[in-house]
């Protein structure tokens, strides 16, 4: 005769898990600035999901119900930030632009959202995607996503072509990594770079184009 309790057997009985609550997209954009925030201020590692939840005024299992892990908040801001920079870039506008308007538009829009808070954001971005190789394959994806956009609108045009939009975009990234070294967030000069870069490959192309 077994000596084990009805109330034992119980508790040792697996539960099923309970149903996730479906996704409230004002609460995920308040649990990303929260981290955003976080991650900002106190680096990736120190921060904590409970630091999130109790910045984005939420219990901790609440957080758990739409963000796993801190690797999940991250690329979540990753996303974020990938969707801003496309959000910026209408295809069809572009494909209609002039060569410069295209260029500079094209170079811009990643430089734009990465103004402000976002650019403390990027450093950690960096500094995780550097030393992890399983995160840095899912950023270089998402880099790969946005810089297809503007080669759908390229491949439409004659007199350029997709090494000159990797060029532009390898450009950006080059100045923007040069910036984070520093630990100086944007300065004014940063309104005037696309205007820069876009006349730095336009030269590349030869007078016509300059």
């Amino acid at each position: 005769m077994s000596t084990h309790s009805e109330e034992e057997r119980r508790e040792r009985r697996p539960t099923r898990a309970a149903p996730r609550p479906p996704a409230d997209p004002e609460r995920r954009a308040a649990i990303l600035a929260a981290a955003r925030e976080a991650f900002a201020q106190k680096g990736f590692h120190r921060t904590t999901m409970r630091d999130v939840a109790r910045a984005a005024g939420l219990a901790e299992g609440t957080l758990y119900n739409h963000f796993q892990s801190k690797d999940a908040l991250l690329l979540g801001l990753f996303d974020a930030l990938g969707e801003q920079t496309r959000a910026a870039l209408d295809p069809q506008a572009l494909a209609g632009a002039d060569l410069r308007t295209f260029l500079r538009t094209l170079l811009a829009a990643p430089l734009g959202a990465l103004a402000s808070e976002n650019f403390a954001l990027f450093r950690v971005i960096v500094s995780e995607a550097l030393v992890r190789p399983e995160l840095g394959r899912q950023f270089a994806a998402g880099l790969a996503q946005t810089a297809q956009l503007g080669a759908q609108a390229l491949a439409a045009r004659t007199g350029a072509d997709t090494p000159l939009l990797h060029t532009g975009l390898t450009l950006v990234l080059g100045r923007v990594l040069e910036q984070a070294l520093s630990h100086e967030p944007p300065g004014d000069a940063w309104a005037h770079l696309p205007d820069e870069l876009t006349d730095t490959l336009l030269r590349t192309l030869g007078p016509d184009h300059a």
